[in-house]
């Protein structure tokens, strides 16, 4: 298998890690695939990875994505993004696609889909130096960038050009999805999640996200018995053990708990006990805002302030104190408030966080709501 395919793969979300024992160099992609989760067990990964990696074996390109994939492992998302820019500049083919995914989800993860949308643009442009596939995957990359800033009609049409040339492109179907629901057409998005010809099998990448997606859309048609029902059958399906598959279940879980009342809140009561087992052990081993919340927010609902107030300080601990004070703490105190019904409180906590241009907490506009 070659390298280029190896990177095709990385961005399709369908690696196989196995690669790296046939070749070392296959191991550097392995690396971005572990980077792009935002775990610090993966981080951790990514660093034992390409430390034995040897820069003199990499050329001058692949030894800058090197260090920025680093840079990030290490916890600087903001310098690595910056680094990340700069390697695009100039490359082609495989090496370009590989660079803009890491940028495109580098942005994701710290809000700026303008950043985003100048990666997709890129990706776009260089198109005619790569294979078909890559091509088809950059352009998948690009619809959800501009799904992010407000081109729905666009992002549906980039989307559906990527899946002619990529049936499988889940990211691409993804993109759809949330372009649909942006416009509020919930029946179309289910029906596109519904029909995707692969299936929703344990194997399949994005399986609990896009479960999720469906849940949405059976909220915003007043179906919340069938949320429920999504939530126990396929959300909390998990592929692997740990927090991060648990992201999802805790947003759905809010939005039910908010729209159902005192007697679905009651029913969700022994939910939001297992989930919080599940998230147990994240504090001792935070590693990203987007996730410090959705331990919090579980921490919260069920009264469980020590493991909330250990969320808060590895946050402290990790973040700048700018961005902390400015942005974390806001939201943390208001997460608290909230579940207490302080809502006043709630309101006056978040507003100076919420107020900023870029929160930087990831997360994609549907998730934010």
């Amino acid at each position: 298998m070659t390298l280029d395919v190896v990177i095709e793969d990385l961005v399709a979300l369908r690696l196989d890690r196995t690669v790296r024992n046939a070749d070392p160099l296959h191991g550097f992609v392995v690396a971005a695939e572990a980077v792009i989760d935002m775990e610090a067990p993966r981080f951790r990964e990514v660093i034992n990875i390409l430390e034995a990696v040897s820069p003199s074996a990499l050329d001058r390109e692949y030894g800058a994505v090197r260090e920025a994939m680093l840079t990030w492992a290490r916890g600087d998302l903001l310098g690595a993004r910056e680094l990340l820019a700069t390697s695009l500049r100039g490359l082609t083919g495989a090496r370009a696609l590989l660079v803009g995914f890491l940028a495109h989800m580098a942005d994701f993860y710290l809000g700026d889909e303008e950043g985003m949308l100048k990666t997709g643009c890129d990706l776009i442009e260089l198109r005619p130096t790569m294979s078909r596939r890559a091509a088809g995957l950059s352009e998948g990359l690009f619809s959800f960038a501009l799904e992010e800033c407000g081109y729905y009609s666009e992002a549906i049409a980039s989307a559906e050009r990527a899946l002619s040339t990529n049936y499988d492109d889940v990211y691409a179907l993804h993109a759809k999805v949330h372009a649909l629901q942006s416009l509020n057409e919930n029946l179309a998005a289910m029906a596109t999640i519904s029909s995707y010809s692969n299936g929703w099998g344990p194997e399949e990448p994005m399986r609990i996200h896009m479960w999720w997606h469906y849940a949405i859309s059976l909220i915003g048609e007043g179906e919340l018995d069938r949320v429920l029902l999504c939530y126990d059958l396929e959300v909390r399906r998990k592929s692997r053990v740990c927090a991060w598959e648990d992201l999802d279940a805790v947003a759905l879980l809010w939005r039910l708990d908010l729209l159902g009342g005192e007697a679905l809140s009651k029913m969700l009561a022994p939910r939001w006990r297992m989930l919080a087992q599940a998230w147990q052990a994240y504090p001792a081993d935070s590693s990203y805002i987007f996730n410090d919340l959705h331990a919090a927010m579980t921490f919260a609902k069920v009264e469980d302030y020590c493991l909330f107030d250990k969320v808060v300080e590895s946050c402290r601990a990790r973040e700048s104190p700018d961005f902390f004070h400015s942005v974390c703490l806001p939201l943390f105190s208001g997460i608290a408030a909230f579940v207490q019904l302080d809502y006043a409180t709630a309101v006056r906590a978040m507003s100076p966080a919420l107020k900023r241009r870029q929160l930087r907490v990831g997360g994609s506009k549907l998730q934010q709501r």
